[in-house]
């Protein structure tokens, strides 16, 4: 009976050590979550700052003027003096007349082009 009581007893005292170091565990493992939380919490501030930053950047170097100023400085691209041609619709390409039609097309660009060129505009 003695030894019957005795291994209750141990039974008993190895699980309240157990609870103990599962309760410590716990709380120690609860704090080093809460830093890692805190952690990734400033991480993500600092990258949402760095978008903002980047998205501010990236408006400022595709602003129509400052696209403007670099075509015209560093490729020499001028505004067109002329108005565009207007190139009529073309019908289906698989038609049998779209390559006959595309040949007078043509011809008449480049009739409108000369005629330009020759009337001075």
């Amino acid at each position: 009976m003695r030894a019957h009581n005795l291994l209750w007893g141990a039974v008993i005292v190895a699980l309240a050590v157990a609870t103990m170091i599962a309760f410590v565990w716990k709380g120690w493992h609860s704090r080093q979550l809460a830093l890692r939380l805190e952690q990734l919490r400033a991480e993500r501030r600092e990258l949402l700052d760095e978008q903002d930053k980047l998205r501010a950047h990236a408006t400022a170097l595709s602003h129509a003027a400052r696209i403007k100023d670099i075509v015209s400085e560093r490729l020499g691209l001028v505004e067109p003096t002329t108005p565009p041609i207007d190139v009529p619709a073309i019908g289906s390409l698989g038609s049998p007349d779209s390559l006959a039609e595309c040949r007078a097309t043509g011809t008449e660009i480049l009739r409108a082009m000369r005629s330009r060129s020759s009337s001075g505009q």
